[in-house]
């Protein structure tokens, strides 16, 4: 038997390189840590609890526009959609289509009233299970926007599903979160392949598809349905627009509100006063497994990109408004540090949610902060984050340079009974 020589580990890589080994990338794509296994799954579950899962409910036939169509009835389905009190009140609503010459709604949106609007995250998933995100708090089993509508608010839910649900890598949402900011994103693979991700969006059968996918980014989207859906608005009052964002959401709440303020063409009264980041995420400040922010440039990654609008904005007058109710920025993404020193930071701690599964715990806690903020407007305002704070208010506590922990309340689901304690900030 004749007996090869050993290589020796050392000599292995050059070895192969010198032979072109095609199983070998030319770089090695950076590794980062992610969010839990599944994560993206349990956010789908938590989702489906509202009652959007499967067929759309029929209702609403004062609805003069259109029900959110189920997913692939017309290829993509993205839009500003307004809710009824009716909606909000039952599982399963979906709103009703804003008019594009921003008339009246009978029901649902009228001119003359301040107005909310909710933009949701991360997706995937979604639309093969034929979910879209609403406004269901089923820790508490209530629909959290009904004190809104009570009070007199227009309430609104942007709707960007089949764009939001896009893979993850190493469980980050490179992928849509990318999207956000630019209509022509690309990355590298392990292979070393260039992959275009662009504005493709997802069909009910899982795939992909980039038949009459934007040309423009999903921010832009955003807000030129806003802008439209508020083309006849009236209202005078101190409060306004209010925009909130869960999750990446938050990012997309930023590039619409920037977009807003850049537009000499929109009042300033059309202009958000108020921007509210629910347990907002940003992937790790630098980007692993190939992919790159050169489509940030000059900002160095996401949460540099929406730390300078936020402090932008500020100067601007506009109330910044953070609420933490989990670690999917400890566990997988950005803290973003910087912005929380100079914007509104309280956090919540929903210990009523008992679940030591990695993923669904998290995303259950994850899902707290928006509904947790919607609902905090039916009690008194608090010293911290609160949605029942005047615009006055929440500017004072924005600028009190602390932040606000949660230290009472935390096994309940309802805001009324919580306190607060000032700490550090960040």
């Amino acid at each position: 038997m004749i007996r090869r020589p050993a290589i020796l580990p050392f000599l292995l890589p050059a070895l192969l390189a010198a032979c072109g080994s095609p199983t070998t990338p030319t770089s090695t794509p950076t590794a980062q840590p992610g969010l839990p296994e599944d994560f993206s799954a349990a956010l789908v579950a938590e989702a489906a609890k509202g009652g959007t899962s499967g067929t759309l409910r029929a209702q609403a036939a004062t609805c003069p526009t259109q029900l959110a169509l189920p997913y692939g009835q017309s290829g993509l389905d993205t839009g500003l959609y307004w809710y009824s009190k009716g909606e909000t009140g039952s599982l399963g609503g979906v709103g009703c289509k804003a008019r594009s010459d921003g008339a009246a709604m009978t029901g649902y949106y009228d001119p003359a009233k301040p107005v909310l609007v909710f933009v949701h995250g991360w997706q995937n998933g979604s639309t093969v299970a034929g979910v879209r995100d609403n406004f269901y708090f089923s820790e508490a089993s209530r629909n959290v926007a009904d004190a809104w509508i009570d009070a007199g608010w227009n309430v609104a839910l942007y709707q960007w599903t089949q764009l939001a649900d896009d893979e993850g890598t190493g469980g980050a949402p490179y992928h849509s979160q990318a999207k956000i900011w630019t209509p022509t994103y690309t990355y590298k693979d392990t292979l070393g392949r260039t992959q275009s991700i662009n504005m493709r969006y997802r069909t009910p059968s899982g795939t992909y598809a980039t038949t009459g996918m934007p040309t423009v980014s999903a921010g832009q989207l955003f807000y030129t349905a806003y802008k439209s859906a508020l083309s006849q608005w009236t209202y005078a009052g101190t409060e306004g627009v209010r925009v909130m964002g869960h999750s990446l959401g938050s990012q997309m709440a930023l590039a619409m509100t920037e977009k807003a303020y850049a537009d000499t063409a929109l009042t300033a009264a059309k202009r958000p006063k108020r921007v509210v980041l629910a347990d907002p995420y940003w992937t790790p400040a630098s980007a692993g497994y190939g992919h790159s922010y050169a489509f940030l440039s000059p900002d160095v990654n996401p949460a540099a990109r929406s730390a300078r609008i936020a402090q932008t904005l500020k100067g601007q007058g506009v109330a910044v408004e953070w609420i933490k109710s989990s670690r999917v920025n400890d566990l997988g993404g950005d803290n973003n540090t910087g912005m929380a020193k100079f914007i509104s930071r309280t956090e919540v701690f929903p210990e009523y949610v008992f679940d030591l599964n990695p993923a669904s715990g998290v995303a259950r806690k994850h899902g707290v902060a928006p509904r947790w903020y919607l609902w905090s407007k039916s009690f008194a305002a608090k010293t911290a984050v609160s949605a029942a704070n005047t615009l006055s208010g929440a500017t004072t506590v924005m600028n009190s340079g602390v932040r606000y922990d949660q230290n009472a309340g935390r096994s309940t689901t309802t805001p009324g009974d919580d306190t607060f304690v000032s700490a550090a900030n960040p």
